[in-house]
Parts: C-alpha cells; sequence; structure tokens
C-alpha cells in the first residue's frame, strides 16, 4: 500500500509476489522504495510506482530488515545472510565475508550522514556496529531494531523483544516495560520523538525526560512497525489484523484508518515528507492480487 498524502488516501499496489513481506524501507532522495520478505524475496518501486522482483538467486533465507543510505542498500535476515546493493537496488549481492552465520538478523539501519556507516542487530543480544564492530552489551535478548535522529548520524537506540534497550551513545541498558517490542521510528532532531511499538497494541513515546511513557491505545492487536509520515507531526503504525493507526500530534493519540484488510501488516516506511509504503502477509500461494484505490475512512 502507499500513500503520497500523509496517509489521507491510500493505493493497493500489485506486489508481484507470493511471498510473506516483512520489511519496507524508502529512499530519502530518490523515492524508491524497497520490500524484503521470505524465501530470499526482495522486490523494488521505482519511480513509474511498479513494484519488481529484484531477488537474487540461489537465495532462500526469510529477510528480516532493510535499509536505505547515502550510497547503498543492504537487507539482512535468518542464519546471519546480509546482501548489498549498490545500484539503486536493482542488483543485490551476498556479503560472504561478514560472518556469523548463527545469528539470525533482525533490523540493519544506516548512519545517514555518512556512507557505509551502518549497524546491524539480532537474537541473542547480537549488534554490530561498522564503527565499532561487535558491540559488548551483557544482554541476551533478541535486538529487532534500531532508531536514530537522521540530523545526528549514526543510530543510538536499540530496542530489544522483551521490552529491554541499549543507548550506544551512552552505553547502558534500560527498560521499557514488560513487552514484547516489535518496531520503533527513526527521527529527525528537534520537533519528533521516538515512538515504539509491540504486542497488544502497546505504544511508547521517548519523552524530554529519557523516559519511555506509555501511550493509551485504542487496539489490541500486535503492533508490528511505525513510522513518521510526515517528521514531528503525523505517525503511522500498523499491525495484525489489517490493524492502521493514526497519530496527528507526534503520536501522544491515535485513530484507526479502516483500510477493509484482514491480513497482518509487517511493516510501514515512511520519508517524513507525505510518502510511505506498508507491506504485509501473503494472500493465498499461487493467487495474484490486483489491487484497485482505496480511500482511508474518517
Amino acid at each position: 500500500m502507499y500513500t503520497s498524502d500523509g496517509g489521507a488516501s491510500w493505493v493497493r499496489e500489485e506486489s508481484s509476489t507470493v511471498s510473506n513481506l516483512n520489511a519496507v524501507a524508502i529512499s530519502l532522495t530518490t523515492g524508491i522504495a524497497i520490500s524484503v520478505g521470505d524465501n530470499g524475496t526482495i522486490l523494488r518501486r521505482g519511480e513509474n510506482g511498479t513494484w519488481a522482483d529484484v531477488s537474487p538467486g540461489g537465495f532462500t533465507a526469510d529477510l528480516y530488515s532493510v535499509a536505505v543510505g547515502i550510497s547503498g542498500m543492504m537487507a539482512c535476515g535468518e542464519g546471519g545472510i546480509l546482501l548489498s546493493s549498490f545500484d539503486g537496488g536493482s542488483n543485490w549481492t551476498a556479503l560472504s565475508d561478514f560472518g556469523h552465520e548463527d545469528t539470525d538478523l533482525y533490523s540493519v539501519n544506516f548512519d545517514p550522514t555518512h556512507s557505509n556507516s551502518f549497524l546491524i542487530t539480532g537474537d541473542n543480544g547480537f549488534i554490530y556496529s561498522s564503527r565499532d564492530r561487535l558491540v559488548q552489551t551483557g544482554s541476551s535478548t533478541d535486538f529487532v531494531t534500531s532508531c536514530g535522529m537522521l540530523c545526528s548520524g549514526f543510530p543510538e537506540v536499540v530496542l530489544g523483544r522483551n521490552g529491554s534497550g541499549y543507548n550506544i551513545r551512552n552505553e547502558v541498558m534500560f527498560d521499557i516495560g514488560d513487552v514484547v517490542i516489535r518496531g520503533a521510528t527513526e527521527i529527525v532532531s528537534g520537533g519528533s520523538s521516538y515512538i515504539a511499538v509491540g504486542e497488544s497494541g502497546s505504544i511508547f513515546r521517548y519523552s524530554d525526560s529519557e523516559v519511555w511513557d506509555s501511550i493509551p491505545s485504542i487496539t489490541g492487536e500486535n503492533l508490528n512497525d511505525v513510522s513518521y509520515l510526515a517528521w514531528g507531526m503525523t505517525a503511522c503504525a500498523v499491525g495484525d489484523n489489517g490493524i492502521v493507526l493514526i497519530s496527528e500530534d507526534n503520536g501522544l493519540t491515535w485513530e484507526i484508518s479502516n483500510m477493509g484488510i484482514s491480513r497482518n501488516l509487517n511493516a510501514v516506511a515512511g520519508n517524513g515528507a507525505w510518502i510511505a509504503c506498508i507491506v504485509g502477509s501473503s494472500v493465498m500461494s499461487g493467487m495474484v492480487n490486483f489491487f484497485t484505490t482505496s480511500e482511508v475512512s474518517d
């Protein structure tokens, strides 16, 4: 699903795959979107609005995360698989010398201010920084996502599946709460607030006092991801059974947008300037799904 007006309306688009899609990222400069999913699936949305399958041959590992940087793109997944692209996402190559084949990699994130600077997280407390290599935290939790301020550089907050977190800059662990965390936002410096989402509709917002405040939710569905559609103002969270939440006040309050979808929505990515994509679970295997434009109900 695609929006170019900050979520006021969404266009349902043909994905060209029957695989579950687990993550999506959008280039802040070109508008190209990349989505990754099960069985090594990689899709690219070009400037013409069509999704093309650009999956590299020979890879069957599930991919869990994708990121777009200044000079390239990266995707990661189960069994330590790490892929890169340096031609706008058209062609992908496995980084065979990365190692860590015994580690499932759950998130990859770029420093938007420097090329070839990235952070990877995974199971059993795995954090890999391109600057510091392996980061030892003493935690055994699965680190599932990371986020940072786009204007100030390297991702600095890593969040775990059990509600714990690690601050890269301060080198300290912290706790959000006794809840499964599934996704968090990138932000711009000034105006935006970190938002994390998770099981049973849980939403947390990072306050100026360096505390993660629990925000009242209006759904009991698991929330799988969250992203800003407009920096410091409009945010979108997505989850199981087609749930889509929109906040127009920087994550303080939320409303349900009825998309008429029952499948699980796994990821959302925005460029902070009204453009965003949502991806999710597959239709029945072997079916091709053609979509039409759908307006978000008030």
